[in-house]
């Protein structure tokens, strides 16, 4: 009996020490330079460099960048609206990995995504909030996947929109998703010596 309890506590320890260390995201796209190309087009185009891209102006409602990644890159582990609850996901695992260090009002924003051919993979809104240390910021799909033909295995650019105004000083690193291995694998060992400790009170 006593061998048993600590093969559990063995298991749930090592389970919980692998999620601790595992990769918590998955990148589709960084945005410094040789990653990710600025469109000249663009009615606005923030700073770049080898950290990402860096707004430090007042915006306009309507200000957008266009930009594509150096290669097309898939989105593992499949498309995003297959992905359901009992993966790990949720409605809004989609983010970007960003900072913003002062802001005069909240500033709502529309992401984009595109395939190499130019389709619509979907698009997205969020809004912003002041945090001065790289942050997820969950985004919230507006559009079904994949409704113009777009695919998420083939994610070669990128437009980001204004949809507020106001002065605002903020960095994008990367447009990421959480990865579920690490949350699923703290969980299975916290339920692990939660189990234990239930069997040794009964």
């Amino acid at each position: 009996m006593k061998i048993q309890k600590l093969k559990l506590v063995a298991l749930s320890t090592i389970l919980m020490m692998v999620a601790s260390t595992h990769a918590a995201n998955l990148d589709i796209g960084l945005f410094t330079t040789g990653n990710f190309t600025l469109d000249a087009g663009s009615l606005y185009s923030p700073t770049q460099s080898a950290s990402g891209l860096t707004t430090n102006l007042t915006v306009a409602a309507g200000d957008v960048f266009y930009g594509a990644f150096a290669a097309p890159v898939s989105w593992s582990p499949g498309v995003w609206t297959s992905l359901g609850a009992g993966n790990g996901y949720t409605s809004t695992a989609l983010g970007l990995f960003m900072t913003v260090t002062s802001q005069a009002a909240v500033t709502p924003f529309t992401v984009t995504l595109y395939d190499s051919a130019s389709k619509v993979i979907q698009s997205f809104n969020a809004a912003t909030s002041v945090f001065s240390t790289p942050t997820f910021v969950a985004l919230t799909p507006t559009s079904v996947s994949g409704f113009d033909g777009g695919s998420f295995a083939d994610t070669a650019s990128f437009a980001f929109s204004w949809d507020g105004a106001g002065a605002i000083n903020t960095t994008l690193y990367s447009v990421t998703i959480p990865e579920p291995s690490s949350a699923s694998l703290l969980a299975l060992g916290m339920a692990g010596l939660v189990a234990l400790r239930a069997r040794r009170k009964s």
